[in-house]
């Protein structure tokens, strides 16, 4: 390119000029007077040529843009400048007085500021679109002694002049008095300003007064460096703006092209504001290598593209908005390319993209650099392939100087950094995998303070002189950064979800559809909105505001999907904004960064009715619902439920969509089975609707299968009473769940036989414990040639099998030997614990009634969040169907898996392993509190099988199951929901543990069990002949066994980051801020869930529980070889960290 290109050539820096004017010590008018003098010839500045053309009609005279651009020397452009200072300096402005300057980025705006570097003044650029009330504000609190205004911002200049009594000139640049709109403006703020005796003239009759007048000296400081050279005001994109102080030395390093590679050509478009640092740096740092600055024709970015092509830059300095610009630029010329009637391929991309590389861009971009805000990782690919170079992305503050590029931390100019903890928004400094937190630096380029706000200023730093960036960044590793949003543009939901709205706005205006928006979210409610504003060809297409809507709101889920958003990050609904966002209306900062207040302001009336009217909404939607319902199929009945609820568009409310993947959890559920009993009449358990299995359509189907049975359910209702405060044991009566022939047909029927059973039912196949019954049942009954039948809930029996095989797959051994088991002993049926006869038919009830010799009922929705009625249908009235098969035909013994949960309400003291629980626990109070609807559930069952042992002699034997824990052996197999998988991953994600546990006592023994153990203790004990009603503790019984503390400690020494917090509740605090920031998914598998029931029973558990007739009974069996209940050990923590990773939750 070089030896073809004279232009190109030209504009190489010079080595002996830039050494000149780097030289240590110089004063800031010095440096730049020896870079005018060293490249006195050569083209510093350039704009684009007006013709003035008159209108025939009305004889008005207008400007129209020419397609070349004039230039100005280096020794020209200075020579002006020397004169414009000369010219203050005989109205009284001198050294360190403000200058404020108010206009778009132009070869006037670079002469005002050269002129100001020459006297030694304090530039002030003021924002152009900022309103009337702040740039008075600014330019009085400075006390600005000369106010520079382009003619374009004239009308805005007035209330900033009236305002500053020390202002001695407005000066008026870009004037061009052959238009007659220039004029006009001219003499409409002459008038304006004349009663308050303001003189108002042009850069050319300050000129052309003073052309041939003696230079004022150039200012010559005696401390050079450290003497105030430019008031830098934020853009208040947060909040109120503040003027940040830019010492002569930091305003050198912009001139000196810090992060700049200066051996390169500078030809440059300069169009980024001068207001702020970008701006400026991009303009000073190409007279610093003795580049030309080419102006753009206008200031709202029209001629953007115009300009690039005719000014063909070296390089580019950018904002994100701009690169979206060229994005939408591209799509445009793609689609015309294929005429919207195809898809393009290869060769269109392609043929795009140098087209727009070498026509759009000048073909001769050698470096290019974004900041100012977040850019998207897919604006950045595509800008790299259209630059063809790569774009380098940096972020910093006014206040330091640049902090981080490509990720990494520049050094220089940054000296130091940490990361401070945010705990309101769940970032710490001992996070995991990386470390969180709001960015704090100290920096070679630190700026002198807030001017005129020492207050302000003291609050910038910690107590070690730490600067506070209000950078949320996360530490991925030496020195490298990635930046996840703005601390004061976090917004907390209702639910207690963060989420980070700049972030979220990226991702969001990615879609081609969407030209700008506006996320907005309120810590009352669950979800977002937001306002925005249509692509361009969208707006052109006579689109109604509702279509509008539509179109927009199916733009931000297709961006939020493509971005891999959460639920909850995506904008449940839309205002409509036809007018962009822009700096004449006040909604972008001078960078083109969203200004949140002055957005919340123009739309927060709007949004909040907008959220009354989704609740008011959703109240007509439900009432519509219970008056119609009755002739509706259940299918639209449940997807209007449901969007009604989770406000989903129709197009999400599919048959096949998943409850969790519309955002639904169980709290969720619970509302929803609610509103569905209400409309439709008809019970439906918030189990059937949290079931991994379920979608809109199986739900549906329950609902008409409930419909259309005569068979029905007992529901706690019926049996306990309406919205019952208190459950009694008394109400658990066999009659109120099992048909009457069966009850006073098992009154006759003969206890079982001794021997072994050969047929066993087992429900709960796919559980955590039960597929490794199955395992352990298969063995059993394989040497007989018996069979084990699985229930397990799905749509068919194909699909039940799978569900087995998945739930006893990912370790080759286990996969191994599950087959060989299964292979001819195995039967697996789909069921439904929450239906009559479990879901079978009355053909296969009766056979399996006939054939089987024992059931081993570990089935039962495990839920802990779920409230006592939500878990009566599987839980209980389940329970009640496997006693009613266990009463058909013949005495089926049953093993029943209980809980230790059971002890709650109880007293200790009676809670042991030989008691009635009808007697011990006579009756319980239903609560919210964390697993309290499960213990009761089991209570119940319990209930219902000891009544029925002392009335039909049902032998019965009942464990009462402490915390099952990880397979030893097979890879992945633990239970991801557990209290213990939950609190491991938790203190390893988040990189903190408590001093202890147990503050304030002494750590107790954790009460758990490896779950293959389990199996094998449930299967031999459960198989010995009995026709007694027998419960087992199925408990730890160490009484020196390890703590909690002690895994904890096992994980640091196995080389864990794991940080030690003295203070518990702050321990508890943070864990839970942090993993409320946590993904969707991990949030789920977090202890989150369970946080409150570990405050009432800490993490340790409850109290241990008597287990001597369990211990006694190991010992003479020896389950699975095992001569006493095992230990929990070291060897298998560590198993549990690789499960853990296994399953991605860590």
């Amino acid at each position: 390119m070089g030896r073809h290109d004279a232009e190109f050539r030209a504009a190489r820096p010079d080595d002996d000029v830039r050494a000149a004017a780097t030289e240590p010590g110089l004063s800031l008018a010095t440096s730049i007077d020896r870079l005018m003098r060293g490249y006195a010839d050569r083209a510093a500045v350039g704009w684009r040529e007006v013709a003035a053309v008159v209108d025939p009609s009305t004889g008005r005279v207008t400007g129209t843009l020419g397609d070349t651009f004039a230039t100005v020397t280096y020794a020209a452009v200075w020579d002006r400048a020397r004169t414009l200072a000369t010219a203050w300096s005989r109205l009284g402005v001198g050294a360190g007085d403000p200058v404020a300057t108010l206009g778009f980025t132009s070869a006037d705006y670079a002469l005002v500021d050269l002129a100001v570097i020459a006297l030694g003044a304090v530039a002030v650029p003021l924002q152009p679109g900022a309103p009337q009330a702040q740039l008075r504000g600014i330019a009085g609190d400075t006390g600005a002694r000369v106010l520079a205004v382009s003619t374009h911002c004239l009308a805005a200049a007035t209330g900033p002049a009236e305002g500053c009594p020390a202002l001695r000139e407005v000066l008026v640049f870009d004037h061009d008095p052959r238009l007659d709109d220039h004029r006009e403006r001219l003499e409409t703020a002459r008038a304006a300003l004349r009663p308050s005796g303001r003189e108002v003239r042009t850069v050319q009759e300050v000129l052309a007064g003073h052309a041939g007048v003696p230079f004022v000296p150039l200012f010559e400081p005696a401390e050079p460096a450290d003497r105030l050279a430019l008031l830098s005001y934020t853009s208040g994109s947060t909040g109120v703006p503040k003027g940040a102080m830019y010492p002569q030395r930091l305003v050198l390093a912009l001139l000196n092209g810090e992060g700049i590679t200066t051996s390169l050509p500078a030809i440059s478009l300069a169009y980024l504001p001068m207001s702020h640092l970008m701006g400026r740096h991009a303009v000073l740092s190409t007279f610093g290598r003795g580049g030309t600055n080419m102006f753009a024709a206008s200031g709202d970015l029209s001629t953007l593209f115009d300009d690039l092509a005719l000014v063909r830059p070296t390089g580019i300095t950018t904002v994100p908005r701009v690169l979206d610009m060229l994005h939408d630029l591209y799509r445009a010329r793609l689609q015309l390319r294929t005429g919207g009637g195809r898809e393009p391929d290869g060769t269109d991309t392609a043929e795009v993209l140098a087209d727009l590389r070498d026509r759009v861009l000048g073909g001769r971009i050698l470096q290019a650099f974004v900041g100012g805000a977040p850019v998207s990782a897919a604006t950045k690919a595509f800008t790299e392939a259209c630059l063809g170079v790569p774009l380098v992305e940096g972020f910093g503050a006014t206040e330091c100087g640049m902090v981080v590029v490509n990720g990494t931390v520049s050094r220089p100019p940054t000296i130091d950094y940490k990361l401070v903890d945010v705990p309101e928004f769940g970032y710490f400094s001992t996070d995991r995998p990386y470390p969180r937190g709001e960015l704090l630096v100290r920096s070679t380029r630190m700026f002198a303070g807030y001017h005129g706000r020492p207050e302000a200023t003291a609050a910038a730093f910690d107590e070690e002189g730490f600067y506070r960036t209000g950078d949320i960044v996360a530490r991925t590793g030496p020195d490298r950064l990635v930046h996840l949003d703005r601390r004061n543009t976090v917004q907390k939901l209702s639910q207690g979800h963060f989420v980070a709205l700049a972030r979220v706005e990226a991702a969001l205006t990615a879609d081609a559809d969407i030209e700008q928006v506006f996320v907005h979210g309120d810590s009352e409610r669950s979800y977002l909105l937001a306002v925005v504003v249509p692509a361009r060809h969208l707006l052109d297409a006579a689109l109604s505001d509702e279509q509008l809507r539509d179109r927009s709101v199916e733009a931000l889920r297709r961006a939020a999907r493509a971005a891999g958003l959460e639920g909850y990050e995506t904008p449940r609904d839309v205002l409509v904004e036809r007018e962009p966002f822009d700096l004449a209306n006040g909604l972008l900062s001078d960078v083109r960064k969203l200004l949140r207040p002055q957005l919340r302001a123009r739309y927060g009336e709007q949004l909040d009715r907008l959220y009354d009217e989704h609740a008011r909404t959703e109240s007509d939607e439900l009432a519509a619902l219970r008056e119609r319902a009755a002739g509706l199929a259940p299918e639209e009945v449940v997807a209007r439920v449901v969007r009604a609820r989770l406000r989903c568009p129709a197009a999400d409310t599919v048959p096949g969509a998943r409850l969790v993947d519309l955002g639904g959890d169980s709290l969720t559920a619970v509302s929803l089975s609610a509103l569905l009993g209400d409309v439709l009449g008809v019970e439906v358990p918030a189990s059937v609707l949290v079931d991994p299995a379920a979608d809109l359509r199986s739900i549906a189907a329950y609902v008409r299968d409930r419909q259309r049975s005569a068979d029905r359910l007992a529901t706690a209702a019926a049996v306990h009473g309406p919205g019952a405060g208190v459950v009694r044991a008394a109400d658990l009566e066999p009659e109120r769940f099992v048909d009457a022939a069966v009850l006073a047909a098992a009154a006759a029927l003969p206890a079982p036989p001794a021997a072994p059973p050969r047929t066993v039912l087992l429900t709960g196949a796919t559980g955590f414990l039960g597929r490794f019954l199955c395992l352990e049942w298969l063995e059993r009954v394989s040497p007989a040639g018996g069979s084990v039948v699985c229930v397990v809930r799905a749509a068919d029996d194909a699909a039940a099998r799978r569900r087995l095989d998945e739930a006893l797959s990912g370790d080759p051994e286990l996969e191994r030997r599950f087959g060989e088991r299964a292979a001819d002993r195995l039967e697996v049926l789909a069921g439904d614990l929450g239906a009559p006869r479990l879901g079978l038919d009355e053909r296969t009830w009766a056979d399996l009634a006939d054939r089987v010799d024992a059931v081993v009922h570990p089935g039962a929705l495990v839920n802990h969040a779920l409230p006592y009625e939500q878990l009566f249908a599987p839980n209980v009235a389940g329970t009640a169907e496997v006693l009613r098969f266990a009463l058909t035909g013949r005495l089926k013994p049953v093993t029943f898996l209980s809980s230790v949960a059971v002890a709650d309400q109880m007293d200790p003291a009676r809670f042991d392993e030989q008691g009635d629980i009808r007697e011990v626990s006579p009756q319980r109070t239903p609560s919210a509190d964390y697993a309290s609807g499960y213990a009761t559930s089991k209570w119940a069952g319990e209930v219902l099988l000891r009544t029925a042992h002392e009335r039909y002699g049902l032998p019965v034997t009942v464990f009462r199951s402490s915390m099952l824990l990880a397979h030893p052996g097979y890879a992945g197999q633990l239970n991801t929901t557990d209290v213990f998988t939950r609190l491991l991953s938790s203190v390893l994600t988040t990189g903190i543990a408590p001093g202890s546990f147990a503050p304030g006592s002494a750590a107790r023994p954790y009460d758990g069990l490896p779950v293959d153990f389990a199996a094998a203790a449930v299967a031999a004990l459960g198989a010995a002949p009995s026709r007694d009603f027998r419960t087992f503790h199925m408990a730890n019984p160490h009484a020196d066994g390890p703590s909690l503390d002690d895994v904890v400690d096992w994980l640091v020494e196995d080389g864990h980051p794991i940080t030690r917090l003295a203070e518990h509740d702050a321990w508890r605090s943070r864990t839970e801020t942090a993993l409320r920031a946590l993904p969707e998914r991990r949030r789920r598998g977090s202890i989150l869930p369970a946080l409150a029931y570990l405050d009432r029973e800490g993490a340790a558990g409850s109290a241990p529980v008597p287990v001597e007739r369990f211990r006694a009974a190991v010992r003479a069996a020896r389950p699975g070889g095992h001569a006493d209940v095992p230990r929990l050990d070291r060897g298998l923590v560590a198993k549990y960290v690789a499960d853990l990773r296994r399953h991605e939750m860590l």
